[in-house]
């Protein structure tokens, strides 16, 4: 009975000091960690110099184990153990919700086709860049050309496949610090912070190279060609909706005269394009 006795407290000693990982990796997921969690943590510290108290008593017992004192045995066995299944079980649970939390934040701030960023997430990446007043950002916006004919003559699943592609290289050509977000249709919205000697042109050049590279589309190899307007914070605009406006102001004038890029210039509201500027929905900015 003495050997059965010390075996069970000592079971229990490793089912609680088995739940001390579990249960710190719950104190680890900052969304979920409370005071009850570290509660908790303390409470098991204690059970377990509790249990070394009475696992220690029992070994130095002069006189043999009562049926009480097995008994109170077998509680500290299954309460370790019941400790440990609690905290095991709440740790799979946690991070099951942590991770549906990450996937629908995912979900809710990227495109599902492309994986880029979406609009809301642009929207909130560049009005917090104005807010903090820098002394200078660059907008920039890109259209795919003729990308209506792709979807027409390969199908919308080609398209999408030729969307993906494209986002995939724009990516790898642009600076570290540079966001580019799929904001519509075949529209990307890109944000590049300023930099001394930067060469804006030079990254929409290295864009215009990296889509050069043929794609093959339904047995056919297809060259993608982009027109991407340029805007400067503050020059061609101090807020999100004439930022972005003007830089498709600009797009559309590179579109239009076929050449890959364009800075916004105060001109390309004229006359000549005013019909373009009244037809474009601010409500996208």
């Amino acid at each position: 009975m003495d050997l059965s006795a010390s075996i069970l407290v000592l079971l229990g000693l490793v089912g609680l000091s088995l739940s001390l990982k579990p249960a710190y990796h719950i104190c680890a997921y900052s969304q979920f960690s409370s005071k009850g969690w570290l509660t908790l943590m303390m409470l098991i510290v204690l059970f377990i110099v509790s249990y070394l108290s009475y696992f220690s008593l029992l070994l130095n017992s002069q006189q043999a184990i009562n049926f009480i004192q097995l008994i109170v045995s077998g509680i500290f066995f299954a309460g370790g153990w019941f400790v440990y299944l609690v905290t095991r079980l709440s740790k799979q649970t946690i991070a099951s919700m942590d991770s549906l939390l990450q996937e629908k934040n995912h979900q809710a701030n990227h495109d599902m086709l492309t994986g880029l960023p979406n609009r809301q997430q642009y929207y909130r990446h560049i009005d917090n860049t104005i807010a903090q007043k820098p002394e200078s950002f660059y907008c920039l916006m890109l259209d795919i050309n003729n990308f209506k004919m792709i979807n027409d003559t390969f199908g919308h699943s080609e398209g999408d496949r030729v969307l993906q592609i494209v986002a995939e290289r724009v990516e790898s050509v642009l600076p570290n610090d540079a966001l580019a977000a799929r904001i519509g249709g075949d529209e990307i919205a890109i944000i590049i912070p300023d930099a001394e000697e930067r060469n804006i042109s030079k990254t929409a050049k290295d864009i215009e190279q990296a889509l050069l590279v043929d794609i093959p589309c339904s047995g056919h190899m297809i060259v993608i060609g982009a027109s991407i307007g340029i805007a400067q914070y503050p020059k061609d605009g101090q807020d999100r909706k004439s930022l972005m406006k003007n830089a498709d102001i600009a797009m559309y004038h590179a579109k239009r005269n076929e050449i890959t890029h364009q800075y916004f210039q105060p001109h390309l509201t004229s006359s000549q394009f005013s019909n373009y500027v009244l037809e474009i929905d601010q409500s996208r900015f």
